[in-house]
């Protein structure tokens, strides 16, 4: 019966190895994500004015206005 209750014990020593490095990696990607989301200028609200999605925005505007000026 212990070393049943040992074997026990080292597995849920194990599986909490395993979730304590899913966490870390979870968290990582969360770190990503919001690295990334920044960058586009993503926000809960929508596209912000900054970003790379904001500044593809402006640079299409400002050649569509060069366009407007060369036809």
């Amino acid at each position: 019966m212990s070393e049943l209750r040992s074997q026990i014990e080292q597995h849920l020593l194990m599986v909490e190895e395993v979730l304590g490095g899913m966490d870390t990696f979870v968290q990582r990607l969360e770190k990503r994500v919001s690295r990334i989301e920044e960058g586009l200028g993503l926000e809960p609200e929508g596209i912000s004015a900054s970003g790379w999605v904001a500044d593809l925005q402006r640079v299409k505007s400002e050649l569509a206005a060069i366009r407007g000026l060369v036809k």
